[in-house]
């Protein structure tokens, strides 16, 4: 398995891992949900800490929600780095074995691509072919301007 099916796979284990995490987090919230208005535990909170001031309870009441909130925006900013890091993972490091005469690249399974090929499966780059000067001068040499003809020794 070459690196890029390896990458794929754990971003597609990580996205479920994700999708179950929240899925059970929802149902959490339903079951909190319909447990608070069955038994009215807000106003059973206000009573007890009307009833019992000297306690604090509803600062304290106060601060968890605020702590909830905090760990809330706290986690959005972790999944935010985290959904940036995959991305920063999938640019190519290492070594490649190229084959130095027609530079293809092996991959993990001990296949041949072209390097061009090779690279955009393996990152987010896009190529735009050309030529270069020398080899339009090997390829086109009807083309070259008479002034580099006179320049290069015969």
């Amino acid at each position: 398995m070459d690196t890029a099916n390896k990458l794929t796979d754990r971003t597609v284990k990580a996205k479920k891992k994700l999708i179950k995490e929240l899925l059970i987090i929802f149902i959490l919230c339903v079951i909190v949900f319909l447990f608070a208005a069955y038994f009215d535990i807000l106003e059973k909170i206000v009573a007890f800490s009307q009833a019992h001031e000297e306690w604090e309870i509803d600062e304290i009441v106060t601060t968890a929600i605020f702590f909830s909130f905090a760990l809330m925006i706290f986690s959005i900013r972790r999944w935010i780095e985290y959904r940036k890091a995959l991305q920063e993972i999938k640019r190519l490091q290492g070594i490649l074995p190229i084959c130095s005469v027609c530079k293809k690249i092996r991959d993990d399974a001990g296949y041949w691509h072209q390097i061009e090929s090779y690279i955009h499966d393996h990152s987010e780059v896009e190529f735009s072919h050309s030529i270069c000067q020398d080899c339009h001068e090997k390829l086109y040499p009807d083309f070259v301007r008479p002034e580099k003809r006179e320049n290069q020794p015969s």
